[in-house]
């Protein structure tokens, strides 16, 4: 008898545990946007445009955008250079050219952090104001010198309250 009561809190312990885990793991409030964008298997052409779209209503709070990058660890230099274009909701176009991150130390070592074949970084793009409710929308392309950027996976606009 006490064996089947104990399987039998057991597996009402179980939903219970996995709520928990659901509710601290779930919900971070600081993050207002996060969209990541796959890049084809036979490269990035430096024409195509990553277009991420968000929408606010948050005219007072100051945030963070970050640029998440996904790369083989074969990708072939140590740094990546954007182009990053915001179209406000009122029609207003800002561009900021050239922005490079360092992936890799001069060792060679690389700065995210590596699983398999893959490194993972998160580099600060820019804190941003968002001056008017609406939609927003980034578009983001690459600006090395290579016509198609090999050894890029995804790509993801990562934008959270500071």
């Amino acid at each position: 008898m006490k064996t089947n009561r104990r399987h039998g809190l057991m597996r009402m312990a179980w939903p219970l545990a996995l709520c928990l885990a659901l509710l601290l793991t779930g919900c971070d409030s600081s993050v207002m946007y996060h969209e990541t964008k796959h890049i084809a298997d036979d490269g990035w052409d430096m024409d195509d445009e990553l277009v991420f779209n968000l929408e606010t209503e948050d005219t007072a709070s100051t945030y963070v955008c970050y640029i998440d990058l996904r790369n083989l660890n074969a990708y072939p230099y140590s740094n990546i250079y954007f182009n990053v274009k915001t179209l406000y909701p009122d029609g207003a176009v800002a561009a900021d050219t050239n922005l490079e991150f360092t992936l890799a130390a001069p060792d060679g070592r690389w700065l995210g952090k590596t699983s398999g074949k893959y490194v993972d970084g998160r580099y600060p793009m820019c804190y941003f104001h968002f001056p008017q409710q609406g939609k927003y929308q980034f578009v983001i392309r690459h600006a090395m010198r290579d016509t198609v950027l090999q050894g890029v996976k995804d790509v993801a606009l990562h934008v959270e309250r500071r």
